[in-house]
C-alpha cells in the first residue's frame, strides 16, 4: 500500500485569496462522492484529502481563509494527477482541473511551494524555448544512456546520491537522429504531384528530446498520404510544465507565442496527447483569445482516422498490439477511439485493450519524477496485465506515459516494445515502388 511522504514544510497563516472569483466553482460541488471510486490517488490511500471531493473542500477552505497553506494541505493538492476522471463522473460538472490550477498558483504566490532555483529556472526556459538546447540535451542524454558515464556512476554509487537512477530508468532507447526540420519546403515527396491538403505539426519540447522518432514518423506518414506538413520554427512549449508548477503567467506567455506561430485555418496536429490536451484546453487558463488555436488542435490519430489513405500502400504483418489510452487523450482530446480505428486499417494487426485503461498510469507530466512511489503503485496493475497479455507491442499516444510504462516494464523484466501509434503505421508503409492502395 502506498504511504504518502512526510512534508516538513513550515505552516503558513490562513487568509482569504486575493481573487476569490477564481474559486467560486467550488460551490458547485455537492459532495456526492461519485468521483471517489474513479480517483486513482484516493483508491491508493483511502484518505478523503486525496479524493476530488476532499481536495475541492481544501481549495475552498484555502480560498476563504479557513485553512492555512501548510504542509498537509499542500501535499494533498500536490499529489493530484489531474487525470480528470472525476470530471467525467461529476453530475455538477465541477471544473476540477481549473480549480486545481488556480489553487497551485495560489500556493506558489503564498510561498507554500518550494521556490524555483535560479539554475532550474534557467534550464526550464532553455528547454522550452531553445531548439538548439534541446538538440544538445538529446545528444548528452544519448551519450549518458549508452555510454560510460552512466556505468561509472552506477559503479561508484553516485547515481543513488543524485537521484539519477530514477531519471535514467525513464530514458528511452535513443537513436541517433537530428531534430525534425522546421518549415519544410512544399515539394516533400517527388511522387506526389498535388497535395491532399496542408497540416501543421506541433513538435513539443519533450517529444523533440525523448521521442524524436515519432515526429519523424508523423511527417513521413502525413507526407505519404499527400499532405504538406508545416512545422513552424517559432512554436514553443505547450505550457504544461508551467501549469503543473503553478506558473500560469509563464504558460500564458507560451500560449501567446504559439498563437503567433501557428495558423488557425489549418489543423494543428499533436503526437503527444498531453501537449495536445494543454493546447486544446487553453481557453480555461489563457482566455478566449486562444479559442481558435484550441479549435484547430487535434490528435494526429484523430486526423488520420478521417484522412484519405488511397495513396498509401501497407505491408501485411501479423502483430498483437496492446493499446494504452492516456487520460489526456480520453478526457480532453476525446480521441481515444481514433487510435484503435486508425490502427485497424493495418493488415494483420490484432488489437488488445489494456485492462483498467480508463485509470491513470501515474506518469502525469513530471508527476512520475516528483511522486515516484505513487506513480509506480499506479502503473503496477498495467504491468501485471501486460505480463498476462504478452503483446508484441504496446502503443501509447503520450510521450510521458510511454516513458513511464516502458521503464516499469523494464523493471519487471518484460521485453515489450512501447511505441507511438504513428510509429507503427510508418513501419507498415510499403516502399514507394510498391503500390497497393488501402481504403
Amino acid at each position: 500500500m502506498y504511504k504518502p511522504p512526510v512534508n516538513r514544510m513550515d505552516t503558513h497563516q490562513a487568509y482569504a485569496a486575493a481573487h476569490p472569483e477564481r474559486f467560486a466553482a467550488t460551490d458547485s460541488c455537492v459532495q456526492c462522492g461519485l468521483c471517489l471510486p474513479h480517483c486513482p490517488t484516493y483508491l491508493q490511500t483511502r484518505q478523503e484529502g486525496d479524493s476530488p471531493r476532499g481536495r475541492v473542500s481544501l481549495i475552498q477552505a484555502l480560498a476563504r481563509g479557513d485553512l492555512p497553506a501548510d504542509a498537509r494541505l499542500t501535499e494533498h493538492l500536490e499529489s493530484c494527477l489531474v487525470c480528470r476522471a472525476c470530471e467525467d463522473m461529476c453530475p455538477s460538472r465541477v471544473p476540477y482541473a481549473s480549480l486545481l490550477d488556480a489553487a497551485r498558483a495560489e500556493l506558489l504566490d503564498r510561498g507554500a511551494r518550494p521556490p524555483v532555483r535560479p539554475l532550474e529556472s534557467w534550464l526550464l526556459r532553455q528547454f522550452t524555448h531553445s531548439r538548439r538546447f534541446r538538440y544538445l540535451m538529446r545528444v548528452c542524454l544519448r551519450a549518458w544512456r549508452h555510454g560510460g558515464p552512466w556505468r561509472l556512476s552506477r559503479f561508484t554509487g553516485i547515481d543513488r546520491l543524485m537521484g539519477a537512477g530514477r531519471l535514467h530508468s525513464l530514458l528511452p532507447p535513443m537513436q541517433k537522429t537530428t531534430l525534425v526540420e522546421t518549415d519544410n519546403p512544399p515539394n516533400q515527396d517527388p511522387d506526389q504531384s498535388e497535395n491532399a491538403g496542408e497540416v501543421q505539426l506541433f513538435t513539443g519540447c519533450a517529444s523533440e528530446v525523448f521521442d524524436q522518432e515519432t515526429l519523424i514518423s508523423a511527417r513521413q506518414v502525413l507526407t505519404r498520404l499527400g499532405y504538406r506538413v508545416h512545422i513552424p520554427v517559432a512554436q514553443t512549449c505547450c505550457g504544461a510544465l508551467h501549469l503543473h508548477a503553478g506558473d500560469e503567467a509563464g504558460a500564458q506567455t507560451l500560449a501567446r507565442e504559439n498563437q503567433a506561430a501557428f495558423r488557425t485555418d489549418l489543423p494543428i496536429l499533436s503526437t503527444a496527447s498531453g501537449c495536445g490536451a494543454t493546447l486544446k484546453d487553453s481557453t480555461a487558463w489563457c482566455g478566449e483569445d486562444s479559442r481558435e488555436m484550441a479549435n484547430a488542435t487535434e490528435d494526429i490519430c484523430a486526423f488520420l482516422q478521417r484522412a484519405d489513405w488511397s495513396r498509401a500502400s501497407l505491408l501485411p504483418t501479423t502483430l498483437r498490439v496492446a493499446v494504452h489510452t492516456p487520460c489526456s487523450l480520453k478526457r480532453v482530446m476525446h480521441s481515444d477511439d481514433a487510435v484503435t480505428q486508425t490502427l485497424a486499417r493495418l493488415p494483420g494487426i490484432e488489437l488488445l485493450e489494456v485492462a483498467h485503461n480508463g485509470r491513470c498510469c501515474g506518469a502525469a507530466g513530471r508527476y512520475m519524477i516528483d511522486h515516484p512511489e505513487m506513480a509506480d503503485a499506479l502503473v503496477a496493475d498495467k504491468v501485471a496485465d501486460l505480463a498476462k497479455m504478452a503483446p508484441d507491442i504496446l502503443v501509447s499516444s503520450n510521450v510521458g506515459c510511454a516513458l513511464h510504462i516502458r521503464a516499469a516494464l523494464q523493471r519487471a523484466g518484460l521485453s515489450i516494445e512501447v511505441v507511438h501509434p504513428v510509429n507503427l503505421i510508418a513501419r507498415r508503409l510499403a516502399p514507394l515502388a510498391a503500390s497497393r492502395p488501402v481504403a
